[in-house]
């Protein structure tokens, strides 16, 4: 950047100039001018002397350099002062009328006080107004001092700091108590050092399936501190940084010009974070975690403690807490969402018995090979024991033998897992005995039966 260019930037922040020697100057001119208008009249002194004695005043006459003094106030001088003074209160007039309209005063009088006190006169007594960030917009339509600058006192409370500003850059900061702004120092805006709880009960936000929800979030929040300790002498410290940053954080948010402070800034912040994490998560991941164990809302609030901590930090704010205080759905949603898990539980229950079906199905059946595989192996050993004894003429009842006793040991394996009908092992029972009593029958006589 070249030299002509850097010059006109460094005007931009110089200090107005001090004029408030141009009183002396204006009454020096006008003394000169007085002396010139009595040295053109050429008045004689002895005239004056001859006025005061024709008045009985010879006392007065006689003193030295009297005369000569009211040889100023003779008419003919007089006249020619009397000309500036009446410019002097028509350039007056104009000026107060310039300024009137120039600051948008609401009267003359506003408009005389706020020159006089521009001029540094000092002609003008005036309270010290105090300046919150609640009035300083009120306050600022009807006092000269506030829409316009200094010079003037204000008062910072308790708790708050004062950012000002000097040809719309940045001049100070004013710390809690009285000070004297300079000419045309403006109060840009005053600053809040306490915490500061914000809450907004009730907002939309949306799962990453798409269902609505309505959030509620709290947040606690302050300046930062930066190096500086708290104090008896200095109960809010702050960082000259963030408290710079903070000043100058604001954002119109509509078209009538509205306004967004840095107080406003962290639970905006706050909600359009909380609806992009929501974004991320199924409605049945927040609502009914599947595995136990699983909190929803502390993930979910440590998540968002975790960014807007980061969001925070860039604009000199200190986050302090933040909670969750609701994840709700909308009456409507809440009956859909009722009814989609009724139909996502009865497809559950429908799907298990479908299984468990199955799944007897496949038990009756091994069952079933299980027992052919039994009686087959029951008739060869049937078979095999008729032929080790001899008995073949008889190997239909040893046959017959051997089956009965494979279906009531089925049985009774079986009856623990189903309920059988409670006659058919005793019948089994009798029937193995008539055989085996058969059986016996026909190895004494060694004969065959009939």
């Amino acid at each position: 950047m070249s030299a002509n260019v850097r010059r006109p930037l460094l005007r931009l922040n110089r200090q107005p100039i001090d004029n408030s020697w141009y009183l002396v100057v204006l009454l020096g001119l006008l003394f000169m001018f007085w002396v010139y208008a009595r040295y053109i009249e050429r008045v004689d002194v002895a005239l004056v002397q001859n006025w005061l004695i024709a008045r009985q005043l010879a006392v007065l006459a006689e003193l030295p350099g009297l005369s000569f003094i009211l040889s100023f106030f003779h008419w003919k001088v007089l006249r020619h002062v009397l000309a500036v003074s009446a410019g002097w209160y028509f350039a007056r007039d104009a000026a107060l009328v310039l300024v009137r309209v120039l600051y948008d005063l609401p009267d003359r009088d506003s408009a005389r006080k706020f020159l006089v006190r521009l001029l540094g006169s000092g002609g003008a007594v005036q309270d010290t107004p105090e300046v919150s960030p609640a009035t300083l917009a009120a306050e600022r339509r009807n006092s000269v001092l506030l829409r316009v600058g200094g010079p003037g006192s204000v008062k910072v409370p308790a708790g708050h700091v004062m950012v000002t500003e000097l040809n719309g850059r940045f001049q100070r900061i004013l710390s809690t108590g009285k000070h004297t702004l300079g000419r045309y120092e403006y109060i840009h805006a005053v600053l809040n050092l306490q915490s500061q709880e914000r809450a907004d009960p009730d907002f939309a936000a949306y799962s990453r399936d798409g269902i609505e929800l309505r959030v509620g979030l709290s947040m606690v929040y302050r300046l930062k501190l930066g190096d500086q300790v708290a104090t008896r002498e200095n109960p809010y410290p702050f960082d000259e940084t963030a408290v710079r940053t903070a000043a100058y954080a604001q954002t119109v948010t509509d078209d009538r010009g509205s306004v967004a402070t840095w107080e406003d800034t962290p639970l905006a912040m706050a909600r359009s974070t909380m609806v992009g994490i929501l974004a991320g998560f199924r409605l049945d991941e927040i609502i009914s975690p599947q595995r136990s164990g699983e909190e929803p809302y502390r993930t979910l609030r440590n998540e968002l403690l975790r960014q807007l901590r980061g969001k925070l930090d860039g604009l000199g704010i200190d986050l302090q807490a933040v909670s969750i205080t609701r994840i709700d759905l909308p009456p409507g949603v809440t009956e859909q969402y009722i009814e989609f898990w009724k139909s996502h539980w009865e497809s559950q229950m429908l799907l298990s018995l479908i299984d468990g079906t199955a799944t007897a199905v496949e038990e009756m059946e091994i069952a079933r090979a299980e027992a052919e595989i039994m009686m087959i192996q029951a008739i060869q050993e049937g078979v095999q024991r008729a032929r080790r004894e001899g008995a073949t003429a008889h190997m239909d009842e040893v046959i017959a033998l051997r089956l009965v006793e494979a279906l009531e040991l089925m049985a009774r394996n079986s009856q623990q897992a189903t309920p059988l009908p409670n006659s058919l092992i005793p019948q089994l029972d009798s029937l193995r005995k008539q055989l085996r009593d058969g059986d016996s029958d026909a190895n004494t006589s060694g004969k065959p039966a009939p």
